[in-house]
């Protein structure tokens, strides 16, 4: 069982300290989401002010405690361009999900998330922090 345990670790724990770091800023971005929305900011904009508030904690920690780089840089306009396209992508599928297929706007940010955690990952991976 140990073993097994540190197969997984060693075969996937940069994944698993990825996930740890964006649970941490999805959590982050969701309340700042669901608390702009308390005060009537437009869905969209609330989106991204929210998306802002984890892109520096996510950078601090992607870069030292995920990828084990030192911060340079052309490595954080990289780590940006990655969370400023992914943005994007989140607030047309947030768009599409609340505007045209009526979910709400909470559950249409839980789903895109989702899909931004892969892309993030892949990304930040095998082009930012890339050795």
């Amino acid at each position: 069982m140990k073993n097994n345990i540190k197969l997984l670790i060693d075969k996937y724990g940069q994944f698993i300290k990825f996930c740890i770091v964006g649970v941490t800023n999805t959590g982050i971005s969701l309340l700042v989401y669901a608390l702009l929305l308390k005060f009537n900011v437009h869905y969209l904009a609330a989106s991204t002010i929210s998306y802002f508030a984890g892109i520096v904690n996510g950078y601090i920690f992607s870069s030292s405690f995920v990828f084990k780089e030192k911060t340079n840089y052309v490595q954080a306009l990289k780590f940006l361009g990655v969370y400023l396209s992914s943005l994007l992508i989140n607030l047309a599928f947030l768009y599409i999900l609340v505007d045209i297929l009526h979910i709400s706007k909470f559950l249409a940010q839980v789903i895109v998330t989702g899909f931004n955690v892969v892309y993030n990952y892949l990304l930040n991976k095998f082009w930012t922090f890339k050795r």
